[in-house]
């Protein structure tokens, strides 16, 4: 077995993890979506608050009999 293979699309991904600030740009990134503080519960209550209810299927409405 070769373990020495690598195919061209880790090589491209090794390349990526290699150059400077990749790392750290990644980290900024992410922190951007991902690392968040935490939220207590008195919060959670407000979000859940003032969440707008919708239709099961909100592109169409059922015609209502006259």
């Amino acid at each position: 077995m070769n373990r020495s293979y690598q195919s061209e699309q880790m090589q491209f991904i090794n390349t990526l993890l290699e150059k400077p600030g990749n790392h750290e740009h990644q980290m900024e990134l992410r922190s951007t979506w991902w690392d968040k503080g935490f939220i207590d519960s008195d919060e959670q209550a407000a979000y859940a608050e003032s969440e707008i209810k919708h239709d099961a299927y909100v592109y169409f409405t059922y015609p209502t009999s006259k």
